[in-house]
């Protein structure tokens, strides 16, 4: 006897297999920390529950500070909120903290110097993909900048997470 099986049944096994492979990662990486009641409604509830240690909400304010880094050129925040939430484990964290390295590597942040000291620091802390990213950004450095991005990464020996 064949089985022949239809779209409904092929989408409610997919279905149980994310649901447990779901329910694993969450069991795996909590994102969320409790409800807090004294969080208010709106806008500030996200900073609110980042404050709490919500992982998804600082995730929430990295990613704004990234895409605002875009536009103005200051990756500063993005870059402090990424490495929070790498540091926790977060894979989304690490992630962003890839996203914002390759800005760097690019020439995105507004200093110079400063985007080749943070590169130098997480090459030092084994992120040796970054070489090539420090070496594009230093293509487009000033002797005197790149000399002060040197320096800078010399003063900076580890990533500061707050």
């Amino acid at each position: 006897m064949k089985h022949v099986y239809g779209a409904g049944s092929l989408l409610a096994a997919l279905w149980v297999v994310g649901a447990f492979g779901a329910a694993r990662a969450l069991a795996a990486e909590p994102q969320h920390a409790p409800v807090r009641a004294d969080c208010p409604a709106g806008d500030a509830y996200i900073d609110c529950m980042a404050v709490a240690g919500d992982r998804m909400a600082i995730y929430v304010q990295g990613r704004t500070a990234y895409e605002h880094a875009r536009e103005t050129g200051d990756f500063s925040d993005a870059l402090r909120l990424s490495r929070q939430l790498a540091s926790l484990g977060d894979r989304n964290g690490e992630r962003l903290l890839k996203m914002t390295h390759m800005q760097l590597g690019w020439g995105a942040h507004k200093d110079f110097p400063q985007a080749y000291a943070w590169l130098t620091v997480a090459i030092r802390g084994g992120e040796d993909y970054l070489v090539r990213w420090r070496d594009m950004l230093a293509e487009k450095m000033t002797p005197e900048q790149l000399a002060q991005g040197k320096a800078l990464a010399g003063e900076q020996m580890e990533p500061k997470t707050h």
